[in-house]
């Protein structure tokens, strides 16, 4: 059952002459994976073969959904905001904003209609013949001593921030949550630790006889702030008390 939010369904991905079948089929399935849908692809240079079906794997709804077009205004048709993509500045892909910039323009419109995001091709990206259907770029930041992006890699980043900022990322259950064991320790099972703690780094002499208190002290930040279960407890528990048992047969326990 999908839980993806109806905002997601506004966004268009176009593709621009894409040269590589691989490459279509893993946009699909990075499409899939962030819960967009529609695809558009401008004058494909390559087959939607098995290829495309091999890499969009459970994403070939997608793939054969895709709408195949001629003109980069059929793509777009009905858009209210169209951005490209680019790594670079120029007076063709003004405003040139990063993807956070890009999201929040985004944001602007995506309630009120489609909003079309274009991707050029695999070699040298969107010409300015493409670029002047778009209303301004996105860029994903990178390292500047390799800025070229795989095509399928660049949908797949500008997925996952549109999900992230208008999907429903639902958080992994928790397999542990009725687990009495997996629960935080409470203040009293901390204590009972803190009583092997200090009794076993009093018989190894470890703990000093000036501020010894204070050595104990760290433990119980330590611990708070990790905030460790029952079942961690219980075994830091049995770790202590054997030791503790242990010593005993070497040295006289004071406590």
């Amino acid at each position: 059952m999908s839980v993806t939010s109806p905002m997601l369904d506004n966004i268009r991905i176009v593709l621009v002459e894409p040269q590589g079948a691989l490459n279509v089929g893993s946009t699909c399935r990075a499409m899939k994976n962030f819960g967009l849908s529609h695809l558009s692809v401008v004058r494909p240079g390559c087959q939607l073969n098995l290829d495309a079906v091999k890499m969009a794997m459970h994403s070939t709804d997608i793939l054969e959904s895709a709408r195949i077009v001629q003109t980069i205004p059929e793509a777009i048709e009905g858009s209210l905001l169209v951005l490209g993509t680019a790594n670079r500045r120029g007076e063709y892909h003004e405003p040139n904003l990063t993807v956070q910039e890009g999201m929040l323009k985004i944001r602007q419109v995506l309630d009120k209609g489609p909003v079309t995001i274009m991707f050029g091709r695999e070699e040298w990206g969107l010409t300015k013949e493409d670029l002047v259907h778009t209303m301004g770029t996105m860029r994903i930041v990178t390292d500047p001593e390799c800025t070229s992006l795989n095509l399928s890699q660049a949908v797949l980043l500008i997925a996952y921030e549109l999900y992230q900022t208008f999907g429903n990322p639902m958080p992994l259950p928790n397999p542990f949550a009725d687990d009495p064991y997996e629960q935080p320790a409470t203040t009293e099972e901390l204590a009972r630790l803190f009583n092997h703690i200090q009794a076993v780094v009093t018989m190894c002499e470890f703990k000093p006889l000036l501020n010894g208190d204070g050595i104990i002290q760290i433990f119980r930040t330590f611990f708070h702030r990790s905030s460790p279960t029952l079942r961690e407890v219980n075994l830091l528990m049995g770790v202590f008390s054997n030791l503790r048992g242990f010593m005993r047969k070497f040295v006289k326990d004071p406590l």
